[in-house]
């Protein structure tokens, strides 16, 4: 049985690193892929103020959450929304469909 490299990702889609994929016994060539992997790579480097989101079937850059004050919720929010930029979205559409 043969593995493949694919690559992980958190819940909210952020570049974890990688895993292995295990070929599937019953059909040579194709692989069983982990929960929040993808065989689809991040780009290979990126700013220092970025970091890789998966997004459906692509990768996008995004700007890399800063560690927020645990005793400021506003900065909490804050760097929740900047990580999470399809929440931010929908707030700002205001429940709009």
């Amino acid at each position: 049985m043969k593995n493949k490299i694919v690559f992980q990702y958190d819940r909210a889609g952020h570049y974890i690193g990688t895993t292995q994929a295990d070929e599937s016994p019953l059909e040579p060539g194709v692989y069983h892929l982990p929960a929040n992997t993808t065989a689809i790579a991040p780009p290979d480097t990126w700013p220092d103020d970025k970091w890789p989101r998966f997004v459906g079937k692509r990768w996008e850059l995004i700007q890399k959450p800063v560690p927020a004050n645990d005793n400021d919720p506003v900065a909490k929010l804050s760097a929740f929304l900047a990580a999470n930029p399809d929440v931010a979205e929908l707030i700002s559409n205001k429940g709009g469909v």
